[in-house]
C-alpha cells in the first residue's frame, strides 16, 4: 500500500498561467488535476463557460472517487478473485461500469482487473468533469489521461546521463488520450519484470493502464525490450497507439510516441 501522497516526480510539472493545479486524496487514490481556470488570449479556442464551481471542484472529484472506490470494493465481497487475480476475471454486464472497464482492459491485455484501476478511474474523473474545462488532465500514481486543447508533452522517466526528462509529445488534435506506465524500478505498483519502464498510449486508460502491466512483466532483460515492442504492434488492432520501453539501458519504441524533453 502506497501511504505517501509526495510525489517527488510532481514536482517537475509545469503549467500555463492559465490553469489550476491540485490534488485529490482519497485512500490509496492519489490524483493530481490540472483545469485551465481562466480563457488564454487565444481567439482560435472556444469561449469557456463560468466556472463558479471551480472553488470546490476539488470536493466534488473526491466525492465522485469516492463513489467510484464505493462500487470497487462491493463488487470485491461479491467477487473476491477481482481483486486478487493476475489474470482476466469474468465480469458480467450487471457490473458497475468501473468494474466493467477494468476488466475489459484486463481480458484484452491477459492480466489481472486491477492492473487497471488507476488508468480507468483516471479516465472516469477526465470524463466526467470536462464540462468543467476544456483542458483537464487527471494523474493517477503515474497513469494519466489527458483532454487538452493544448499541445502537451508528458514526462516519462529520467535520462540517466543528462538527467533530463524524457517526454512523449501529445498534440491537442490526437486528445482525448492517455499514457499509462508500469515499472520493476519506480512507483509502488507490482510488476514481475525487471523493467525501468513500459509506457502505453492508447485512447482507452484501462486498455493502456493494463497493456503497461503486460509490457512491463514481459521485461526481464535487455533483449525483452524489442518483444514489447513487436506485441505492442501485434496489438494495433485492439487499441495500442504507441509503446516505449526501456530495460539494462536498452530503449524501444513503436507507434505514436514522438519523443521530448520534458
Amino acid at each position: 500500500m502506497h501511504t505517501d501522497h509526495v510525489r517527488g516526480y510532481r514536482k517537475r510539472t509545469a503549467r500555463h498561467p492559465d490553469e489550476v493545479v491540485f490534488q485529490v486524496v482519497v485512500e490509496e487514490t492519489d490524483l493530481w488535476v490540472t483545469v485551465r481556470a481562466s480563457q488564454p488570449d487565444q481567439p482560435d479556442l472556444p469561449d469557456l463557460p463560468d466556472l463558479p464551481d471551480l472553488p470546490d471542484l476539488p470536493d466534488r472529484i473526491a466525492a465522485y472517487v469516492t463513489e467510484l472506490r464505493g462500487q470497487i470494493k462491493a463488487w470485491m465481497l461479491l467477487a473476491p478473485d477481482f481483486r486478487t487475480s493476475l489474470v482476466p476475471v469474468p465480469t458480467p454486464a450487471s457490473a458497475p461500469e468501473v468494474v466493467r472497464r477494468m476488466a475489459h482492459g484486463a481480458d484484452i491485455a491477459g492480466v489481472g482487473p486491477f492492473a487497471a484501476v488507476a488508468g480507468t478511474v483516471a479516465q472516469m474523473v477526465a470524463e466526467r468533469f470536462a464540462p468543467v474545462s476544456p483542458d483537464i488532465i487527471v494523474e493517477n500514481g503515474g497513469d494519466i489521461y489527458i483532454c487538452s486543447q493544448r499541445d502537451r508533452v508528458v514526462g516519462l522517466l529520467p535520462d540517466p546521463a543528462s538527467g533530463e526528462m524524457i517526454g512523449v509529445v501529445v498534440k491537442a488534435a490526437d486528445c482525448p488520450v492517455s499514457l499509462c506506465s508500469s515499472s520493476a524500478t519506480i512507483g509502488h505498483s507490482l510488476s514481475l519484470g525487471v523493467g525501468d519502464i513500459a509506457a502505453v498510449r492508447a485512447r482507452d486508460a484501462s486498455l493502456a493502464d493494463a497493456a503497461a502491466t503486460l509490457f512491463g512483466n514481459m521485461l526481464l532483460g535487455p533483449d525483452d525490450v524489442t518483444r514489447v515492442t513487436e506485441r505492442a504492434a501485434a496489438m494495433a488492432h485492439l487499441g495500442i497507439e504507441g509503446v516505449y520501453a526501456q530495460c539494462g539501458g536498452r530503449v524501444g519504441i513503436w507507434g505514436n510516441m514522438e519523443l521530448a524533453v520534458a
